[in-house]
């Protein structure tokens, strides 16, 4: 492709050098680049991609593409400066990719929580409808029986048009996508219609990114520019503010509120919730192998979007009475007399919410096991503390995903929370064994709530090692090698 073409869309540019060449092919990895591709030098975290230029070079980049003037010019090389490095390699690459998201309806899913299980909900009732749906998420990515391991939330633009232009090759007609507040700040998502905006609620999360509530929130707004059509938790406390934010047409979901589509007749149980609701002027009794309140918004919002699609009565019950989403308030089938669930809880909200929906429904005690991510939010530590303290029963706090942070360090921090309540709780570094030490002091009835990795089947360590652990693994593996009746 003749880069005269592929830069035609950008704007404000400032070109030294040819354009009349042919481009291989696209990067903004400078390890990734071989002869004839353009080298994008965008920023990350820690790294500046100006750093690299030289590094893409010397392995064949014919274009460099950055937002600052690069002072030392290398002879044939072609020099491309931008306003915004991060919107310039959104249009390139949709242009080199063809526009794949012209050729798709897409729905984003935005919200602090409830975007992967919302898009499982969204994808499952859109196949038993017999639409051809392709998912992009935390998880993985979906799409014509192939699954595909995900990166990141939201990935970046140049990844995310490749993975649209799979789509369209396997005959995908509509995308769901979790959105995240990074790629609407860091405009991965730039130039994307969505046909349908989804927002789940906000609560405290990513503030070493964003810094205040505000900015998180015009961050998850960014969305709605970009949709035809909202659906909104008329619920959240953000909810009015947004809405007043948001220019295009909506409809609101929840249960507590006036709301344009809700339910009734909650009940909670330790391993699946069940609600009725009015789905085409016909009251149905919904049932979701998914226990907590929070499933009955997350269902709200999935059969707000797909109704807008014509997914009929038979379509949405089956597809939520099926629907598993892994790491996402997961019942682990142990044949024990406790239950032992899953989830990605990795906030104060979200562990609020998972341990307050708990104890509702249990019988016995809650035994929550958590530990917080290393090189992150340092802040919401002793939040977690304060908020498992609170609420559970008993508390193991344990090791996340300490990255380069020492785990001892970052359980000292959530025990600042914790002690600040009556709370019992224990602290093991080791999280097999705060794992097995959940389950060994479990009575009938009791219900433990692992709670961080969700789906994820490593932890993050120094160094960026992972090494592997999956929570469903270990408890299973624990379990097998318990007596049949839990005498401690």
């Amino acid at each position: 492709m003749l880069l005269q073409y592929l830069i035609e869309n950008l704007t404000n540019v400032k070109v030294n050098g040819n354009t009349n060449i042919e481009i291989n092919k696209i990067e903004y990895n400078s390890k990734k680049i071989t002869k004839g591709d353009i080298f994008v030098a965008i920023s990350g975290y820690k790294d500046d991609g100006k750093k690299y230029i030289k590094e893409a070079i010397e392995k064949g980049a014919i274009v460099i593409v950055s937002q600052d003037e690069i002072e030392e010019k290398e002879e044939g090389i072609t020099y491309i400066q931008v306003e915004d490095v991060r919107i310039a390699l959104a249009i390139i690459s949709a242009t080199y990719y063809g526009n794949p998201a012209r050729k798709l309806k897409i729905i984003g899913i935005t919200g602090t929580k409830g975007k992967t299980t919302t898009a499982y909900m969204i994808r499952d009732i859109m196949l038993a409808v017999g639409k051809k749906i392709g998912m992009i998420g935390t998880i993985c990515n979906t799409y014509a029986n192939k699954v595909e391991e995900s990166i990141r939330t939201s990935p970046e633009s140049l990844d995310l048009q490749a993975l649209l232009s799979r789509m369209v090759e396997s005959g995908m007609e509509y995308v769901v996508m979790e959105v995240s507040s990074h790629a609407l700040e860091l405009n991965r998502v730039y130039g994307i219609k969505f046909i349908v905006g989804v927002f789940t609620n906000l609560s405290e999360d990513h503030l070493d990114f964003h810094k205040t509530m505000d900015e998180y929130l015009k961050a998850k707004a960014k969305l709605f520019e970009m949709s035809d059509f909202a659906i909104i938790n008329g619920d959240d406390i953000y909810a009015p503010k947004l809405m007043k934010m948001i220019k295009i047409k909506m409809a609101t979901f929840g249960l507590d509120n006036d709301v344009d589509l809700t339910a009734t007749d909650v009940r909670v149980n330790p391993s699946f919730v069940e609600f009725k609701m009015y789905i085409n002027k016909m009251l149905e009794t919904i049932r979701i192998n998914i226990p907590g309140r929070f499933t009955v918004y997350n269902a709200l919002a999935a059969i707000g979007v797909c109704s807008l699609f014509g997914a009929q009565m038979d379509s949405i019950l089956a597809a939520l009475a099926a629907v598993r989403v892994p790491g996402r308030n997961e019942v682990i089938d142990l044949n024990k007399t406790f239950t032992v669930i899953i989830d990605y809880a990795h906030t104060p909200s979200s562990l609020e919410a998972i341990l307050s929906s708990a104890k509702k429904y249990t019988r016995g005690r809650v035994i929550c096991v958590f530990g917080c991510g290393g090189d992150r939010d340092k802040a919401k530590r002793a939040m977690m503390g304060e908020v498992a303290g609170r609420l559970a029963d008993f508390t193991v706090i344990t090791s996340d995903n300490p990255r380069n942070e020492k785990p001892s360090d970052i359980i000292k921090d959530i025990e600042s929370g914790i002690k600040q309540t009556r709370g019992l709780y224990k602290s093991i570094e080791n999280r097999r064994q705060a794992i097995k030490f959940a389950m060994r002091i479990a009575w009938k009835s009791d219900v433990i709530i692992i709670a961080g990795k969700g789906h994820e089947t490593y932890q993050e360590v120094e160094k960026n090692k992972k090494l592997h652990f999956d929570d469903r693994e270990v408890v299973r593996k624990i379990a097998q090698e318990m007596p049949d009746k839990n005498i401690q």
